[in-house]
């Protein structure tokens, strides 16, 4: 590569362009929803000599009673994008969904019912499965109260196309293969409420042995513009290579000084990472489309030898977001 003093040559800048569109109406058969979406960018690498692609597209009918979705993408292996960034590369990825949605006719509590079906299966780019999730949504109530109940099996099968660490001391080797089967359950208040509750409590196999979670969410909206969400999840696993259980702490607190000035402030901890993280985030709104942002984050780690929280890093930053409109 040529490198200029501190500088970056030309020979040496990395593009990430794409296109993309959105189609939809809402009179397809006369008064059903149809719409369609897709994507294509293409990112250079002058360092490596190899550049890669991203490309993917959306089908869906999302109807009162039916909601049909379909989508694909895939992720080249050296799609490497100048800005952003990808959690996986060298894959494909299909996803299929059915849902049936019937509105019971006078019933005092109940306004919908749903059971849905939708598939998700990621494959390597010569089409071997590296992993598939069947989950079929037994029942989902909604009530009139705004109340909800839902169950949800899931089956999954995953081939592992690298060494997985879940805890410290315990590693499934590359080429690994599991199949296991989940049962969820899942209740939440209405979030209209001053105190409201989500509660899911999880059980079934996990890679080779078994897993067992539960989570709390907790919302309270103490007075207008004064909003405080917290939450807990710990999961208890037990594997022949070995048992751990993980936990994670969140607590935010959301402060609107106005419908235009907002103030964020995000604590969490778990225990997998013994890293507690602030990010304090205050946004102001110029005019719709115009904002300004500053962000200051700010990480410890839980450290044993010391007994005691020591600053990992903090950072601030800022952003202005301008919207012309002719």
């Amino acid at each position: 590569s040529c490198r200029c003093g501190s500088s970056i040559c030309a020979k040496d800048a990395r593009q990430t362009a794409g296109v993309d569109f959105r189609l939809a109406t809402s009179r397809f058969r006369g008064s059903q929803n149809l719409e369609s979406t897709g994507y294509y960018l293409r990112a250079t690498n002058p360092v490596t000599g190899h550049d890669g692609s991203s490309f993917g597209m959306t089908a869906a009918m999302p109807n009162d009673l039916w909601n049909l979705q379909f989508g694909a993408r895939q992720i080249d292996a050296d799609f490497d994008p100048a800005i952003g960034f990808v959690t996986r590369r060298g894959y494909r990825r299909y996803q299929p969904s059915v849902e049936y949605g019937p509105r019971p006719r006078g019933n005092k509590y109940v306004r919908r019912y749903a059971f849905s079906v939708a598939l998700d299966t990621q494959t390597d780019l010569e089409n071997g499965l590296l992993s598939r999730s069947l989950d079929v949504k037994v029942l989902d109530v909604s009530f009139h109260s705004q109340d909800s109940f839902s169950v949800v099996v899931s089956k999954q099968r995953e081939r592992l196309d690298a060494p997985f660490t879940p805890s410290r001391g315990i590693t499934l080797p590359l080429g690994a293969e599991y199949d296991t089967t989940n049962i969820e359950l899942k209740a939440a208040t209405a979030n209209r409420r001053t105190l409201a509750l989500s509660t899911t409590i999880d059980s079934g196999g996990f890679f080779s042995g078994t897993r067992r979670g539960a989570a709390i969410n907790l919302t309270l909206r103490a007075r207008p513009g004064l909003i405080v969400y917290a939450s807990t999840e710990i999961n208890r696993v037990k594997l022949p290579e070995g048992a751990f259980t993980t936990r994670l702490y969140r607590l935010v607190g959301e402060t609107q000084f106005s419908p235009w000035i907002a103030l964020v402030n995000n604590f969490q901890y778990d225990s997998v990472s013994a890293v507690l993280g602030w990010q304090s985030r205050f946004r102001w709104i110029l005019r719709p489309g115009s904002d300004v942002y500053f962000v200051y984050t700010h990480n410890w780690l839980d450290d044993p030898v010391l007994s005691r929280f020591t600053t990992l890093d903090r950072r601030i930053s800022s952003k202005v977001l301008y919207t012309h409109r002719f």
